[in-house]
């Protein structure tokens, strides 16, 4: 069965008549992915952290009473839950609007404002699912969780973690530019999203493990401005190229 290479007519208004051809493109996703890139690392470097913990709750007695702890606890995770859901809100519409822009073009308009809600939402909530994850994580010292009997070992648990984030994100790309189509596409390049940044997960974590065996993976991301970097771009590339391939562009060429 040979897979569709076909231009797309878009509504009148979304595109005044603009032709977009399906499946996306490769190269022009991975392209929108690496100027996204760019953008959410100066996102990341400008505006995190917006909201921080109060002083009287952040400095803490010394011998500090259990209380005055657990308080902390709790003002840091409240804190870093409205960090990051700004922080991954702004970037998962960024990422979502730029892929959209850079594969169908400016005309794509409706596709890029769906794509941008689309994984803005979503990246909220992965983020805090995130944070949730990760919290739970460094409270037990990287320790074993237990799910239903079943032991969750705390490389599983980063990949989790890193997993629902981008999962989620990817989602919401693959939403936006399935959207240029149908609901039946938006579907299918959502899916592909999602397993695209949950495969991501998988491949970050391993090689982290791998390369740096010291490393600590216990924060919804990483602390330095260079391991942000290489993090963004290993994950925002690898869901960027999952959603064509899911799509059919490669059964595409293939055919052609």
């Amino acid at each position: 069965m040979q897979a569709e290479a076909r231009p797309v007519k878009l509504s009148q208004d979304a595109t005044d008549g603009a032709e977009m051809v399906w499946p996306p493109k490769l190269p022009l996703a991975v392209l929108g992915a690496l100027v996204a890139v760019g953008i959410a690392c100066l996102i990341m470097k400008t505006m995190y952290p917006i909201f921080v913990v109060p002083e009287d709750i952040a400095i803490l007695p010394d011998p500090p009473p259990t209380a005055a702890v657990l308080k902390l606890e709790k003002a840091q995770f409240s804190v870093d839950a409205k960090n990051f859901s700004i922080l991954f809100g702004l970037i998962g519409a960024v990422f979502a609007a730029s892929c959209v822009l850079f594969t169908f073009g400016i005309r794509s308009i409706k596709a890029i404002v769906i794509g941008a809600i689309a994984a803005g939402a979503l990246g909220v909530v992965g983020a805090n699912l995130s944070n949730l994850m990760f919290t739970r994580l460094r409270a037990s010292s990287n320790g074993d969780l237990l799910v239903m009997g079943l032991k969750i070992d705390g490389m599983m648990q980063n990949i989790l973690g890193y997993g629902v984030l981008w999962g989620l994100i990817g989602l919401g790309v693959g939403i936006g530019i399935g959207s240029v189509r149908t609901f039946g596409k938006s579907v299918v390049a959502g899916t592909a999203g999602l397993v695209g940044g949950l495969l991501a997960a998988m491949v970050y974590v391993l090689l982290v493990a791998q390369l740096t065996p010291n490393a600590v993976m216990s924060h919804v991301f990483p602390l330095d401005i260079t391991s942000q970097a290489i993090w963004l771009l290993m994950f925002m590339v690898l869901i960027a190229a999952a959603i064509p391939l899911g799509t059919g562009e490669k059964r595409a060429k293939v055919a052609t």
